[in-house]
């Protein structure tokens, strides 16, 4: 069963300090099978998200057309069920190692609700990515380490 460790990761402030805090977030490359465009981003494991959610800015850069001809609309429910307009895109998921460069996972090709909004960070929620792994979060280490099937 392969495994990969990720260090938890600590924000820069503008004035040069760091957040206190450490953060849940995994290095992920994610492609537009359309335009066979990606980008590196930075994911936040949410287990209390039932889907990921792409800021639109995002499916923007990757080529699609946030509220395009055909796209799919759906509404998601978001923080204390908050109603939250969103547009369905396909995407393909590569998480890497720490390195940024390795490639140690990849999905098939997903839909995910992408927000007309820059500001929410890259979720990783359940049904597209966490319920493909094992996970282990270990807030003393200030470590998570993934599980997952060959």
């Amino acid at each position: 069963m392969p495994t990969q460790r990720y260090p938890f990761v600590k924000f820069q402030y503008a004035d040069g300090s760091f957040d206190p805090r450490a953060h849940t977030y995994l290095p992920i490359r994610i492609s537009s099978p359309g335009t066979q465009t990606h980008s590196l981003e930075w994911g936040l494991l949410d287990t209390g998200a039932d889907s990921c959610l792409f800021p639109g800015s995002l499916a923007a850069r990757l080529g699609h057309e946030l509220k395009g001809e055909g796209v799919k609309s759906s509404v998601a429910s978001g923080i204390q069920q908050m109603e939250v307009d969103t547009y369905v895109h396909t995407f393909r998921l590569e998480l890497l190692a720490p390195d940024l460069t390795t490639v140690v996972w990849t999905s098939g090709v997903v839909e995910v609700d992408c927000v007309d909004s820059d500001h929410p960070p890259v979720i990783l929620g359940v049904d597209e990515f966490l319920s493909h792994f094992r996970i282990t979060v270990d807030y003393p280490a200030e470590e998570s380490t993934l599980h997952w099937s060959a």
